[in-house]
Order: C-alpha cells, then sequence, then structure tokens
C-alpha cells in the first residue's frame, strides 16, 4: 500500500486545516468559531506552518507549528518551534501518519534554526518516543472560596480592565515576568486578541464572557463565572484563566480578588509554576486542592545552542552521554558553564552521566531534577554525585514556567 501524500498546508487550505483540527478534537467546525483562529493561523507575525496528509480530498492528518520564542534562565529568548494542532483521523491511525508528520516538523524547524520544539500533549503517552521530556511541570489548583490570607493587601488595587486597556499594557506585563521566569513563550498581537477580544459562545463551555481586571503596569488576570445554585444558596465557579504579576504585592491582590468573588464558592485556576507562592500567602493550604495540570514538553533539536543560550549561577564541566534514536543530537557533549560565559560541544571524553535526549530536555531549564531522573533509572551515572552536580548547574532562581497553552 503506497504511502498518502504528506503536503505543506498553504494559506488557501487554512480553512480545511483548521476544520480537520477541530474535528479530530471534537470541537465546533463553524466558521464563526474558526474564524479567531484563522485570522491567528494568518497573521505574519505568528509565521504559522501547517503539513497535512490527504487521501483524496479528505485531510486525514493534520499537524502545525508556530513560530515562537521561549525565555530561558538568564532572561534571553530562544527561537522555539510551538508545535500544535497535531491530528490523526480515526479511521487512519496506526499507519504511520503522525511519524512522518513529526518528521517533516521537527526537519524544518532544524532547519530554520529553532534549537527546541515544544508543545502540550493532549494524550501523554505518545511523546516521548519522538524525544519529548517534560520540561516544565505546572500544577492545577480547585480552591475554596474566601479562603483566609495571612497578610491581606489593599483590595483598591485590582481595577476592571478593558479590552483596550489591556491589549495596551498586559504584553509588557507577561514580557517583564518572561525576563526571569524560564519557559514563557511570546504571544503575538493576534494572539493577544483570541485571548483578550474574540470570545465565541464555544469557547465558554458554559460559563460566562470573560471577566478582565488588573493591577495597572503590574499585574492581571482574566476569568470566566460559570453560574449555579445548590438549595438555593450560590455555588458558581470562578474558572481562572491566567494570574501574571511582575511582583509579589500585585499578585497577593489578584489572588485576593478571584478567590473572593460574590455568588461562587470555588476557583480553578490551571497551569500554575510549581513555585506558586499561593500555598504561602494563606492560612490553610490543603483548602487549595493541587493537582498535576498537564506539562510543557521539550524536544532537543540543537543540543550545543539550547544549552549556551541560558545562563548558570555555578561554575562546572560536566560530560553528557545522550542517546537519540530520532535525530542527530545524539553522542557525548561536553557542558562547560559558569556565571561568566558556557560551551556546549561534542567531545570523545568519557560521560560522567548518561541520558536519553527526552531526559536532557526535562533537565534543560531546571523543571526536572537529575537526582529524581537518576533514582528512576532514567539516567545512569558514571561519575559518583554528577547528576547533583548538574542540578546545582541548572538550577534557576523560579521554577520554569508557561501561563498559557498553545
Amino acid at each position: 500500500m503506497s504511502e498518502l501524500p504528506l503536503h505543506r498546508v498553504p494559506p488557501e487550505e487554512y480553512l480545511a486545516f483548521a476544520r480537520s483540527v477541530s474535528r479530530n478534537f471534537y470541537e465546533d467546525e463553524s466558521d464563526d468559531d474558526l474564524a479567531p483562529w484563522l485570522r491567528l493561523l494568518r497573521e505574519p507575525a505568528g509565521d504559522f506552518r501547517g503539513w497535512a496528509v490527504r487521501d483524496g480530498e479528505q485531510i486525514v492528518g493534520n499537524y502545525g507549528i508556530y513560530t515562537m520564542d521561549v525565555s530561558v534562565p538568564g532572561g534571553a529568548r530562544v527561537p522555539m518551534a510551538g508545535v500544535t494542532a497535531v491530528g490523526v483521523t480515526q479511521t487512519h491511525r496506526r499507519r504511520g501518519i503522525l511519524g512522518r508528520l513529526m518528521r517533516a516538523g521537527l526537519d524544518d524547524a532544524a532547519e530554520r534554526g529553532e534549537p527546541v520544539a515544544m508543545l502540550y500533549a493532549s494524550e501523554s503517552a505518545i511523546y516521548g518516543r519522538y524525544g519529548f521530556g517534560v520540561a516544565v511541570p505546572m500544577l492545577n489548583y480547585r480552591i475554596d472560596r474566601g479562603i483566609r490570607f495571612r497578610d491581606a493587601v489593599d483590595p483598591t488595587l485590582v481595577r476592571p480592565a478593558t479590552p483596550e486597556q489591556a491589549l495596551a499594557e498586559w504584553p509588557a506585563v507577561l514580557d517583564a515576568v518572561r525576563d526571569h521566569r524560564p519557559g514563557a513563550a511570546t504571544r503575538t498581537p493576534e494572539w493577544w486578541r483570541n485571548t483578550l477580544v474574540h470570545d465565541p459562545a464555544s469557547w465558554r463551555h458554559g460559563a460566562s464572557g470573560r471577566r478582565l481586571v488588573h493591577v495597572p503596569g503590574r499585574g492581571y488576570t482574566s476569568y470566566r463565572i460559570k453560574d449555579d445554585w445548590k438549595d438555593n444558596l450560590p455555588a458558581g465557579e470562578v474558572r481562572l484563566a491566567e494570574v501574571v504579576a511582575v511582583d509579589p504585592e500585585a499578585e497577593a491582590a489578584l489572588w485576593q480578588h478571584v478567590t473572593d468573588l460574590d455568588l461562587t464558592t470555588t476557583v480553578t485556576a490551571g497551569l500554575r509554576p510549581v513555585d506558586c507562592p499561593l500555598p504561602e500567602l494563606v492560612t490553610d493550604r490543603l483548602r487549595l486542592r493541587p493537582t498535576a495540570a498537564s506539562p510543557l514538553y521539550a524536544r532537543l533539536l540543537d543540543v550545543a545552542a539550547a544549552f549556551d543560550a541560558r545562563a548558570y549561577a555555578v561554575t562546572d564541566r560536566l560530560v553528557l552521554d545522550v542517546t537519540d534514536d530520532l535525530r542527530d543530537q545524539g553522542g557525548t557533549w561536553s557542558l562547560d558553564a559558569s556565571p561568566g560565559g558556557v560551551e556546549t560541544r561534542r567531545t570523545a571524553d568519557a560521560g560522567d552521566l548518561a541520558l536519553p535526549v527526552d531526559a536532557l530536555a526535562s533537565v534543560w531549564l531546571g523543571g526536572v531534577r537529575a537526582v529524581q531522573l537518576r533514582d528512576a533509572r532514567r539516567l545512569v551515572e558514571h561519575t559518583p554525585g554528577a547528576a547533583a552536580r548538574l542540578d546545582r548547574l541548572v538550577a534557576t532562581d523560579h521554577a520554569p514556567w508557561m501561563p498559557f497553552e498553545f
């Protein structure tokens, strides 16, 4: 049986591509619902790249990449392939279509000089075999309304925001946070409009339109309210989209606001950093009910460029024996880093530790500890103490965090 044809999706096919993606994710395929996404795909600043596999006239496999950058320790931005819209029609699974699409997309990213590809996984078991490792673990919270704060701040700091105010001011707040938070990606202007202005009913899942509030110039949050009543008493849910702040007082004020909204009993907050200050802001952390959130995965396409781009707080040299069965990043790498500079290069020296490329991606931003990988037998120490040395080398002041999905 011959392979079905794979091709790069031209702009004139974006609507058919978007419908295929929505169909595979069981989402609304109407023109009105797809219109905001189509504007994002066509935005020149986003430089979207898409691939499709067809069976006759039908798209049966889809794969996309947003041209993005991601913050790394030290505040630098690194070109990043934001992998998205990955799907294969139910009738065409297990024919190698996803593997072909993945190779095409990652080849393109490497040729464009993007040292890393990143994605959120709708099915987390899939992507390890392509070299993706968890780089940015995160948490969800389900919070009781009215939870007590240890040190309350002035609630009048929080002000309502119009979409126009948010579009003008919030990008600078996120960019300031990216200076000290690795793992956070950029948003284009059209992406901000989809976040703040466009709001089709199908995006709301039974909740209200977006509410926008901010501490001007210092932090912001957006949320929806899912109305509910039980036994004639209000039981609404605050569905929090983001809380982003540049200073502790602004963040505390925003958390106070969203956890004390009238006619609600719970707040759901997703994609929080693992070092989110919220548990230390309140008197009873058990009422936060944390659970694991979908992490952000990374695939290293250029080990040297990825590790050379970030900063290091200590001085050490480690030799990493990397296994990469699918691409050309396997081999022995010398990581020679200090606060004054870094050089990552291939070497003939014996490795201090051995690990697969997905595990290397996990430690790249300091999001997963090498000693944990060692204890899970996903990393092998040839030099005693090498895993702990790697952890000290890649450690960051703040845990990596990605505040939105793509």
